[in-house]
């Protein structure tokens, strides 16, 4: 039977994936539908038809993800406008915002142009495929929610000879919409990782701030050159159930990042 499906239901299928435990939600619907007459997708997503696993990622694979950006603006400026981003300011009316990348899908079998590859196995010899995604979202400390924001595909690069990874999707990110988000004074976090001189280039590029984490046995000049130096500190007693901790941070303004260059208004911590 030949079955026409909206756009509509196609998108929100796929979106309705997200809010249950089963990994065969679609089948699982249309199993209440033929036996309840009625779906969670029709009184929860509004779908009409529910279309099949295959069919809907015939439809939606080909489309741009850039095409979802308005929905992460829309949401940025509903919380402007509503002043909840308000609860999301830190230090001098700041907003953080995290770097981190997670990985949605890995196969040893299934792959496609966008893939990344590593070898697995005691030999190393057995390619896996997977799919890697630079998430940026506004972060504040005692807030149980977080404002995910545009995210940056961690994918093989036209004209790249290196296989793409979590900090060049970052620099891309902060060259595509550091700018955009400049208004918002932010502080951008993320690990060790980030640490780096061209990250950190990039995020003063965009007009903004950075808290890195910089381990010592990454950085050893770093750690070379803060050897000796009585620095601030600012410690914090911390409890996790029975157990008692104390955090000590210490910082430094101006350090090198490498080649001569300084950190500037970022700071490594």
């Amino acid at each position: 039977m030949n079955v026409s499906y909206p756009i509509a239901d196609i998108g929100m299928a796929a979106f309705s994936v997200f809010f249950m435990q089963s990994p065969s939600f679609l089948a699982h619907q249309r199993y209440l539908q033929e036996g309840q007459g009625q779906s969670i997708c029709e009184t929860l997503f509004g779908i009409s038809k529910i279309p099949g696993d295959s069919h809907i990622g015939d439809m939606l694979d080909p489309v741009d993800p850039a095409l979802l950006h308005p929905v992460f603006d829309a949401v940025l400026t509903d919380l402007k406008q509503s002043g909840s981003l308000s609860a999301f300011r830190r230090p001098s009316q700041r907003v953080l915002i995290a770097f981190d990348g997670t990985e949605y899908f890995s196969s040893y079998d299934i792959s496609c142009p966008h893939s990344s590859t590593r070898l697995r196995g005691k030999d190393k010899t057995k390619t896996e495929y997977f799919h890697t995604v630079l998430a940026a979202s506004i972060v504040a400390p005692g807030h149980n929610h977080i404002v995910p924001l545009k995210p940056e595909f961690i994918k093989p690069q036209d004209g790249a000879l290196k296989q793409d990874c979590e900090t060049r999707a970052a620099q891309r990110w902060l060259a595509a919409h550091g700018g955009e988000y400049q208004s918002l004074n932010p502080i951008y976090l993320g690990d060790d990782l980030y640490s780096r001189q061209p990250t950190c280039e990039a995020v003063l590029a965009a007009g903004s701030h950075f808290i890195f984490v910089c381990k010592p046995d990454s950085h050893p000049l770093i750690q070379e050159y803060v050897t000796g130096i009585r620095l601030p500190t600012h410690s914090v007693a911390v409890k996790h159930g029975r157990r008692r901790f104390t955090h000590r941070y210490r910082w430094l303004s101006g350090m090198p990042m490498g080649d001569g260059a300084r950190c500037a208004d970022g700071e490594l911590v």
